[in-house]
């Protein structure tokens, strides 16, 4: 995937962030989501289903970490890999 559309998908997953996570603060790439506990076990699920919707992935149960989703970089990149 071109680094376009990663900034892409990244563009993406801050918009959905903003939406219905943070109301509308902007959220960095690196910012620490779950950890800090900004975003919750139930809106991680929403973030997963909204991901395979928008990007026709299927996300795993292995694939369904912190360590892919503690980030909106990491998830870009979980996306990436999934669409190869």
């Amino acid at each position: 995937m071109a680094i376009e559309e990663l900034q892409d998908v990244a563009e993406t997953i801050r918009g959905w962030l903003r939406e219905h996570v943070t109301g509308d603060r902007a959220v960095t790439d690196d910012e620490e989501l779950i950890s800090t506990g900004l975003l919750t076990s139930l809106q991680t699920v929403e973030l997963v289903l909204f991901l395979d919707q928008r990007f026709g992935i299927d996300i795993t149960d292995d694939e369904f970490v912190e360590e892919n989703f503690n980030t909106v970089d990491a998830i870009a990149r979980l996306v990436a890999s999934k669409r190869g």
